[in-house]
């Protein structure tokens, strides 16, 4: 019978061998940088906290079977400070029980509230039998294909006997894709908007991010060092794309909203967050649909903010539940009423960045 612990520095080389074994795409970084990511962002986080930690499963033999990553946040919630732990990357053999056990540590701990929003079905299993919620609403994904016929191509090359004659017929998509984008009134033309935009810097965030989520009961509380922190961690990672951190402003110069998201070019573009609101929010989809399919992207993919579920679906988004399953649980039951009721502010900045 195993039993879990705090994940400490002296295991990070056998939890990346774990990682490299489990995970085969970990294996395109190095064991240094993996190593510099681990102790990065387990232990060099802006909201390190020793009672929240990073969890490890260890079998009877001493052997690492498990992993958990934990990252410390910080909330506010009807006015008051709260501790959030934030679980990702959870790793384990299938021969043992390292996943209930993780989970069972981790939803125990301090914190006034556990989340996680990059689940699988077998850790939402998991999660609902120990007594965990399902945060349906937060767990909607939309996809705005920008290059239609590529991204019908993407799926297509994915069965073995179909693969070499779409890949081959790359340029025809391509022409397609470019002649749909020429069809006025089309659905996938791609229209650059006369709004400016600039780089958005953590000052600006901070100033600003406040008047957009204010009125949300539970919301995340963002420092100078957090921020900072989180722009040069997603600056650095390169596997997802390059870090795109945009500000807009209207013709007045005022500030009508922002986006977060990794840009990847021939690819799917993933989007952290966007900020804004009811009267500007078409605008700055506008503007990051564009942007993204200008530099080559061949789709967008986000969670879904409920409140503007209205707004995605009149850009002919697609929407797909169960992507990821957002999983809550917390000991005061008004926190997580106030998720599963759509009155927080969770985006994915928030969540798991895939930093592992």
């Amino acid at each position: 019978m195993g039993f879990v612990r705090k994940f400490k520095q002296d295991d990070i080389e056998t939890v990346i061998d774990l990682n490299t074994r489990l995970f085969p795409e970990s294996a395109s970084l190095s064991k240094e940088a993996q190593r510099n990511i681990f102790e990065d962002v387990c232990f060099r986080n802006p909201w390190f906290d020793e009672e929240i930690s990073s969890l490890v499963h260890v079998e009877s033999d001493g052997r690492i079977s498990g992993f958990l990553g934990v990252i410390p946040r910080k909330m506010v919630f009807d006015g008051k400070n709260i501790r959030v732990a934030v679980g990702q990357h959870l790793m384990a053999d299938r021969s043992t029980l390292a996943s209930f056990q993780l989970f069972r540590s981790f939803m125990s701990g301090p914190q006034d509230l556990s989340m996680t929003d990059m689940a699988i079905d077998h850790a939402r299993i998991i999660w609902e039998r120990r007594n965990g919620s399902v945060v349906y609403l937060h767990s909607i994904y939309w996809r705005k294909p920008l290059r239609p016929f590529r991204f019908a191509m993407s799926y297509l090359t994915k069965e073995k006997n179909l693969s070499p004659i779409f890949k081959f017929s790359t340029p025809i998509w391509t022409l397609l894709d470019s002649v749909l984008n020429k069809i006025p009134n089309s659905p996938f033309r791609q229209t650059k908007i006369n709004i400016s935009a600039e780089q958005l810097s953590e000052e600006q965030f901070l100033n600003n991010i406040d008047q957009y989520i204010q009125n949300h009961k539970l919301k995340p509380a963002y420092t100078s060092d957090s921020i900072r922190w989180l722009f040069k961690t997603l600056g650095n990672e390169k596997r997802f794309g390059t870090f795109q951190h945009t500000l807009l402003r209207n013709d007045d110069g005022n500030i009508i909203g922002w986006y977060l998201y990794n840009l990847k070019p021939k690819g799917r573009s993933e989007v952290i967050q966007i900020v804004s609101d009811k009267h500007s929010i078409k605008s700055v989809l506008e503007h990051l649909f564009h942007h993204a399919w200008s530099s080559g992207s061949v789709e967008l993919c986000g969670r879904l903010d409920p409140q503007y579920m209205k707004e995605f679906s009149d850009k002919y988004c697609l929407f797909m539940p169960g992507r990821n399953w957002m999983l809550v649980h917390s000991n005061n039951s008004e926190i997580s009423n106030t998720i599963l009721k759509g009155d927080a502010f969770l985006s994915r900045l928030e969540g798991d960045l895939w930093f592992f």
